[in-house]
């Protein structure tokens, strides 16, 4: 899972990286409305924390032209505005929930993994590839009907996988949305985590469901 936080106060922002970091989850961190619409229009994030005040313009801004474009990830806007006539614009113009500052991590996590269920289970109530069966709902995966247990960061890196099965993923690009890390030489812990997922879901008897693409990086079956 990704989140894209926007917010130009440092240490609000690093607080909420660091909640959510810590339940497995990756994040990006950007404090203007442009570097918000840049990044969503490229990278796939599985929900937005949005402020309003940004140094160059109203946070809702982002919302407008993320729903012009089509772009339905869900979006909390989390800002001081509270009066009720600004959350019901910020509702009314595309975001799908208002929280107000200062706020609870406790709570603002909840609502946003209630927003990515709510999305996921709209979007696909499952994944099903040949044996293997995966629920966004209550993050399960099974395995020719037996449920396997895998750590957050092992679910997040198979659903990702399975979200683009039969599409070429290099090593950077599967380290930027489940690790959320570009600068660092990171891209071995791509492969210890494959190998990871490989002795969890596969039979030893049968291909594996992840083929290494030599020098690049990794494919997930889409065949049964």
């Amino acid at each position: 899972m990704k989140i894209l936080i926007v917010e130009d106060e440092r240490a609000i922002a690093e607080r909420i990286q660091k909640g959510f970091e810590r339940i497995g989850y990756s994040t990006c961190w950007v404090a203007t409305c442009k570097e918000a619409i840049e990044n969503a229009r490229v990278e796939e994030f599985d929900c937005i924390i949005l402020d309003r005040r940004l140094p160059d313009s109203d946070g809702l801004e982002v919302c407008q032209v993320l729903r012009e474009d089509g772009i339905s990830t869900p979006i909390l806007i989390l800002s001081a505005m509270s009066h009720l006539d600004q959350r019901v614009e910020g509702l009314e113009l595309g975001a799908d929930d208002y929280l107000i500052k200062p706020f609870a991590m406790d709570e603002l996590r909840a609502r946003v993994q209630a927003l990515i269920r709510r999305n996921s289970a709209q979007q696909s109530p499952s994944i099903r590839i040949g044996k293997l069966e995966l629920q966004p709902f209550d993050r399960t995966v099974h395995v020719d009907g037996h449920q396997v247990s895998l750590s957050n960061k092992e679910y997040s890196l198979l659903e990702y996988l399975m979200r683009n099965a039969g599409r070429a993923l290099d090593r950077i690009q599967i380290l930027e949305h489940v690790w959320g890390e570009t600068t660092i030489d990171e891209t071995n812990a791509v492969d210890v985590y494959i190998n990871y997922l490989r002795n969890k879901i596969d039979n030893k008897t049968e291909k594996s469901h992840i083929k290494t693409i030599r020098g690049f990086g990794y494919k997930f079956r889409n065949e049964d």
